[in-house]
């Protein structure tokens, strides 16, 4: 079974915990690391190799900052994650023309798939300590419709617009009128896609 553990470091408070999760955990117990203090000893990190899923540690942490998901089997390489334990993302939906929308609950990664999408940020494939460069990006989804969009992001053939996802700072983003800017957002989306 696959193992994916997720610890939320603005919730680890490592100034003020006694490690319970580190105490408690029995595979630490058992003289292995499986849960150990990151190297600023900030947070924690989890051996996601290690772990057996047990669930000690999500209920003996004081702040509620780990979440361990058991996966039946392996979902494949994440699209992106952001660090060990941390994030990521699985798949892709590939826009074919128009506007775009996804919708979901909070927390599931929309806008980082957003951001993916207009060329923001760059998938890493579950690389996050690499920088990957775009003939990486396009290797990786080679025989694929993303292949083609994502070439198109990189030559700068293809722009996205998306929302800011605060809306207040919308103003910060764009000069004028309201409905000036959806105007120019209406003529660019008939020109993005074609």
């Amino acid at each position: 079974m696959t193992r994916i553990a997720v610890v939320d470091k603005e919730k680890c408070n490592t100034d003020k915990c006694s490690y319970e999760c580190i105490k408690s955990c029995p595979v630490n117990r058992q003289d292995e690391e499986c849960i150990v203090l990151n190297d600023k000893k900030t947070s924690i990190i989890i051996d996601e190799d290690l772990c057996t899923g047990c669930g000690i540690c999500i209920k003996k942490c004081p702040f509620g900052a780990i979440s361990i998901i058991n996966e039946p089997e392996e979902v494949g390489e994440p699209t992106h994650r952001y660090g060990m334990n941390d994030f990521r993302v699985y798949g892709l939906p590939i826009p074919r023309e128009g506007v775009v929308g996804l919708i979901g609950p909070n927390a599931i990664g929309k806008s980082t798939l957003v951001k993916i999408l207009s060329g923001n940020l760059k998938p890493n494939f579950g690389k996050y300590n690499e920088d990957v460069d775009w003939n990486f990006i396009l290797d990786q989804f080679k025989g694929t419709e993303a292949h083609d969009y994502f070439k198109k992001i990189k030559s700068g053939e293809l722009k996205a617009a998306y929302k800011p996802q605060v809306v207040t700072s919308i103003p910060k983003a764009h000069d004028g009128k309201v409905s000036e800017l959806l105007e120019k957002v209406n003529e660019k989306g008939k020109k993005l896609m074609n």
